[in-house]
């Protein structure tokens, strides 16, 4: 299996290696990528892309997604911005209670 060291948030990856990483095909990375969950930082055809090591996370949670409930990608696509709107939600719900405990007496 490739190693890749992605711990450093400016880390780039190949097509190759995010597949490779994801276990997935190029075939599932294009299903990917017209559904808009693993998107392209750069390069213009597949050979080219570099991808993010946030997309990584987003690809991995998104075939575990897939995998588990067997859902198309677009229905993954769905569950994985429901599941960001919540995550942005608690961070503001989180922001305005730690607010609010600066005024209580």
């Amino acid at each position: 299996m490739l190693q890749i060291n992605i711990s450093e948030q400016d880390s780039w990856l190949s097509s190759d290696e995010l597949c490779e990483c994801s276990d997935i095909s190029l075939a599932q990375l294009l299903e990917l990528v017209e559904h808009s969950i693993a998107i392209p930082q750069q390069g213009e055809v597949i050979e080219q892309w570099q991808f993010s090591v946030e997309n990584l996370h987003q690809v991995k949670k998104a075939t575990r997604i897939q995998r588990d409930f067997a859902l198309d990608w677009g229905g993954v696509g769905l569950i994985l911005q429901l599941l960001d709107e919540r995550d942005r939600l608690e961070h503001e719900v989180y922001t305005l209670k730690q607010q609010l405990n600066r005024f209580k007496v």
